[in-house]
């Protein structure tokens, strides 16, 4: 061959690679499918892998990790939309390249990582045992419970992509069988706690009703500032301010409307209507509330602090704001705890224990790999 044939050759078999490679001629993308058959390998190996037991009467139940994954895929996505969510602040503050799941979590000792995993704990550790209990006493789903399993199944697997299922092993199959023993736990727990009354005359009897009263007031008022040259000007110094508001109380105690008096001193006075109740009194002059509250309905009060000069009238005290709420989430608190007690007589009879396998999972690398 001559040497410029050669040459050409030699060309068009480079041009044939370079163009190959511009074509992204590496690795085709995986398929929905072929990401399904990774799930599946994954869900077996997790099928394998004991991360918790719970004994009772030595009846010995192990869990498994693909029990898990409805939660550590539940929890992982909820604590990244999280991050997500604050990425900028926390990126900000502790630098660029930090590791957003190590973060202290909010309120808490523990790293964010570690507090969704606790979550993932506790909410399969219910569970686990809510189910258990169930079996032993012979309780089936319900028809409208176990209708209800192929949505759920299909509304959660559409929250995460087919890499996300692939990597932790979430196949239809698993996340049916998540949701068989969520429910069922669910329906043994609501039996559990269906007699579960609260006397609501009683809870009430703990709640200060007084907290809420309503007291509406009009008051005159005017500062003792000096640092206003305008105010100072036009109201005088606080003794004649002091004399003005003197004179201010007189008049409404001879049946003088504020309204009325005001017309007077508009230039430095403020005439101001409130609804206070002792909830919401820190957002007021403490010595300005507690002479509010000792007050009876028509009484006329003057109040010197260390703020300003007040003339106070009571207009009605007779109304409660958010006190049926207060009784109605006392209600639920209570509930809650006898609820929280029929659980804990319940766990007392088990004997719980993670294992390796358990210490093995790190929130934050249950769906991607760290970046």
């Amino acid at each position: 061959m001559k040497t410029g044939k050669k040459w050409i050759v030699c060309m068009l078999c480079v041009c044939a690679m370079l163009t190959g490679l511009l074509t992204g001629c590496g690795k085709k993308p995986m398929t929905d499918a072929e990401y399904e058959e990774i799930a599946k390998g994954t869900a077996a190996d997790n099928a394998k892998k004991v991360v918790m037991t719970i004994e009772k009467n030595g009846k010995v139940t192990e869990v498994t990790l693909d029990r898990l994954t409805y939660y550590l895929a539940y929890y992982e996505l909820e604590g990244r939309l999280e991050i997500e969510k604050n990425a900028e602040a926390l990126k900000t503050f502790y630098g660029e390249n930090a590791d957003l799941w190590a973060l202290p979590a909010s309120g808490s000792s523990m790293t964010t990582a570690q507090a969704y995993k606790e979550m993932v704990r506790v909410s399969i550790l219910y569970t686990e045992l809510m189910y258990s209990e169930a079996v032993e006493a012979g309780l089936k789903l319900t028809d409208e419970r176990r209708d209800a399993l192929e949505s759920l199944t299909t509304n959660f697997l559409n929250n995460y992509s087919a890499a996300e299922r692939a990597r932790c092993g979430m196949t239809r199959d698993v996340i049916y069988a998540n949701y068989e023993r969520v429910l069922l736990a669910d329906q043994f727990s609501e039996l559990a706690t269906n007699n579960v009354t609260v006397d609501r005359d009683e809870v009430a009897k703990s709640i200060d009703k007084d907290q809420y009263r309503v007291y509406k007031v009009n008051y005159l008022y005017v500062s003792k500032s000096n640092d206003n040259e305008e105010l100072v000007k036009a109201a005088g110094d606080v003794a004649n301010r002091q004399k003005t508001m003197q004179s201010c109380y007189e008049r409404a105690q001879n049946g003088e409307q504020l309204e009325t008096i005001i017309n007077d001193y508009k230039d430095f006075m403020y005439l101001m209507p409130r609804d206070i109740t002792r909830v919401t009194a820190s957002n007021y002059e403490p010595d300005f509330c507690n002479a509010v509250f000792e007050m009876k309905t028509g009484e006329i009060k003057l109040l010197d602090t260390t703020y300003g000069i007040y003339v106070i009238e009571l207009l009605d005290a007779s109304e409660f704001f958010g006190y049926e709420d207060a009784v109605d989430q006392a209600v639920e608190e209570e509930k809650s705890r006898k609820v929280k007690n029929i659980y804990n007589d319940i766990e007392k009879n088990y004997t719980i224990k993670t294992t390796d396998g358990w210490d093995e999972i790190n929130m934050g690398t249950i769906l991607q790999e760290k970046k």
